[in-house]
């Protein structure tokens, strides 16, 4: 693919999630414990992710931590999703090259580890967003994606998936028995 055309691909499938991450955060307003929402942009060999979840699917609890077991709990769930991919191919070739992770909290989890006792969103509800560049070697020959969020967090039981890539885009709802997204090629 010429460097334009895949700059302009690029564009247009950031659009396509941006409009997804207002349509999943108008979503996860309802805030449903045990669901997320997970957006997924392909390009050639590149996925940009994004999962949006509720704190306690991924670390069981909803305040900042107040013990430093909450605080081993955060560190490893923010390490495992920043390292991992949201998503893979069958053959585990995706690898992330970016990774970002945000609390509701006061980024308790960065460097200078801050912790409040209050909750910042107000409602009494936290939420993690998660950003993922994923370089996938052999993406373009890949028919599925699957996801090893179930295994690694049980307190996910539902993920609101939608994808979209130059041949079309799609939406299924995961869920620990079926943690697959068959992609039309």
């Amino acid at each position: 693919m010429k460097p334009q055309k895949h700059l302009a691909l690029t564009g247009i499938l950031a659009l396509g999630l941006c409009s997804a991450s207002a349509f999943a955060q108008q979503n996860l307003q309802a805030h449903q414990h045990g669901v997320a929402e997970l957006q997924v942009a392909i390009s050639g060999e590149q996925i940009d992710a994004l999962l949006l979840s509720p704190a306690y699917n991924l670390v069981g609890f909803e305040h900042p931590p107040h013990s430093s077991e909450q605080q081993q709990t955060v560190e490893s769930a923010v390490d495992w999703l920043k390292n991992t991919a949201l998503v893979n191919t069958g053959d585990l070739q995706c690898s992330p090259e970016q990774s970002h992770v945000h609390t509701s909290w006061k980024d308790q989890h960065d460097d200078h580890h801050e912790h409040h006792d209050d909750d910042h969103t107000g409602s009494g509800h936290s939420d993690i967003e998660i950003t993922q560049r994923l370089h996938c070697t052999g993406l373009s020959e890949a028919s599925e994606l699957k996801t090893e969020l179930f295994e690694r967090f049980p307190g996910l039981e539902q993920l609101n998936a939608q994808w979209v890539s130059s041949k079309g885009q799609s939406g299924a709802r995961l869920t620990p028995d079926q943690h697959r997204i068959q992609l039309s090629r």
